[in-house]
């Protein structure tokens, strides 16, 4: 099996920071945890502030540092995040979570995937970690990578300089004895264990792995204890080493926090923008569409909105959504300012051949662009605002349709089963909600004047396993002024009816 552990140990600041342009131009900024430094940006690094100073002392280097209190809550969001975006690559994928301060664990969240079944179909080893590279670049996560046969091993090559430089320009993955090798260069202080065995095995001499797998496993476990021998045994492949294996949930969210909140509209499109394409991203590696977004701004304790935006379709074009969601902020009025945007797609579907573009060169047709047209109308106006109409299967007219929450453009490839097709049959424009009885006097018929029938009959019968008989024969007549109406004789009570208006 081939390991890749991915580490990321700006997490704590860059779950309150990635939402920003430039990273360049930010003021100087530390997240704090209980009274200490936990991290700090390039500016604030800069000028002295660093892991585990106080806060007394980081202000007193950095005068103007702002100070961001560490939200462990939205790191393990952006964790499962960050698994469900390695689930697009591999399905096995393993998040674990990054040490607490209290019981003196300083490793960093990090993120397991296992390669081997997907190096092929990403072109080879060095395309998929620059794919790798680039996307979490994009998304403004600080990342350094490790390769292994194991994810004890990939976690401690990670941290080795050599190794990730030779990663960087590693076409094919290295043999069992290159791994070996790397495993015995590395330094005692990169195993993956508690600080006063790392102190215990300095104190024995110990300054490399190679030193310690020189000892026979004995002796190891009389000095370490047994945990520590099965540990080295994970580490040189010796042992299996099981990781927990991560199942993404039927659903996309992301969020991005605003260190210092927003009070324009305008000023979240860039975010917007950035959760949009992640999200787009992610549907297509993985073969879903979803058709709502819905949109939170947070405004921390003065509450929240909430506002989706509908596709006619399945859509995984950002630049579209983008522009469907702009046209929902330009409708809203911003009340209070904004700590947090977040985008959430509750339910996540299959692609299948009918959701895909019939076009093959991928250009507008006309169902295309009336479904973008249903896209910003609802945008614009609000989903309650269109509605539209839907068979239903009845021989009555007046049961024959039924309203629906919104307008379905049909292609001209239907999907296979069983779909309700309209009768090829005159039908006026405008059916009354029920049929209004008209006068009939010496077989002539009157409604505003006396009509005259011009075609027909057609008959329609139907219902008499229910409730009675529901015989009708059709006409369509003519009125006085030159109207068009469509009536009908219910065949048991011979009365007439007047049932709809041609246009």
């Amino acid at each position: 099996m081939l390991w890749l552990c991915i580490q990321f140990p700006k997490l704590p600041l860059e779950v309150l920071t990635r939402a920003q342009r430039d990273s360049t131009q930010q003021t100087a900024q530390a997240v704090v945890e209980e009274q200490l430094i936990v991290d700090a940006n390039r500016n604030a690094a800069g000028r002295g502030v660093e892991t585990g100073l106080t806060i007394a002392t980081a202000c007193a280097l950095c005068a103007d540092l702002q100070l961001l209190q560490r939200d462990t809550q939205r790191e393990a969001q952006q964790l499962q995040q960050l698994a469900q975006w390695g689930y697009s690559f591999t399905p096995v994928v393993s998040p674990q979570a990054a040490g607490s301060i209290d019981a003196g664990d300083s490793r960093f969240a990090c993120l397991y995937l296992e390669l081997s079944g997907c190096l092929k179909a990403s072109g080879g080893l060095q395309p998929l970690l620059q794919q790798l590279r680039r996307e979490l670049h994009q998304m403004r996560i600080s990342a350094f990578m490790g390769l292994g046969h194991s994810p004890s091993a990939a976690h401690m090559l990670s941290q080795l300089p050599e190794h990730r430089q030779w990663l960087r320009e590693a076409e094919t993955p290295p043999t069992t004895q290159q791994w070996r090798q790397w495993i015995s260069f590395s330094p005692s202080k990169l195993l993956d264990c508690d600080n006063k065995t790392i102190a215990k095995l300095y104190a024995c001499g110990i300054k490399r792995v190679s030193q310690l797998l020189a000892i026979p496993l004995s002796e190891v476990g009389s000095r370490f204890g047994r945990g520590f021998v099965d540990y080295l045994a994970r580490l040189n492949g010796g042992r299996h080493d099981p990781v927990p294996s991560y199942t993404p949930p039927p659903e996309f969210h992301s969020e991005l926090f605003f260190p210092s909140p927003l009070d324009n509209s305008e000023q979240l499109l860039f975010p917007a923008g950035r959760l949009v394409r992640e999200l787009c991203q992610q549907l297509q590696r993985r073969q879903f569409y979803c058709q709502q977004l819905r949109w939170k701004l947070d405004f921390g304790q003065r509450g929240c909105k909430v506002f989706s935006v509908e596709t006619a379709r399945p859509l995984l074009d950002p630049q579209r959504l983008i522009a469907l969601t702009r046209l929902q902020l330009e409708k809203l009025t911003l009340e209070q300012p904004i700590q947090a945007l977040t985008l959430t797609c509750d339910r996540l579907l299959p692609m299948d051949q009918g959701n895909l573009d019939d076009d093959l060169f991928g250009k507008d047709t006309q169902l295309q662009r009336s479904h973008q047209l249903l896209d910003k109308l609802k945008a614009r106006l609000g989903h309650e605002a269109l509605s539209g109409v839907t068979l239903k299967e009845s021989y009555l007219p007046e049961q024959a349709w039924a309203s629906a929450d919104t307008l379905v453009l049909q292609s001209g490839h239907q999907k296979r089963g069983h779909q309700l097709q309209p009768l090829n049959a005159p039908r006026p424009t405008w059916l009354l909600p029920r049929p209004d009885r008209i006068q009939s006097r010496d077989h002539r018929l009157f409604y505003r004047g006396e009509i005259q029938l011009l075609q027909g009959p057609e008959r329609i019968d139907g219902y008499w396993w229910q409730h009675g008989r529901h015989g009708r024969d059709y006409y369509i007549a003519r009125g006085e002024q030159g109207g068009l109406y469509w009536v009908f004789q219910d065949l048991t009570s011979e009365d007439w009816f007047l049932h709809g208006v041609y246009a």
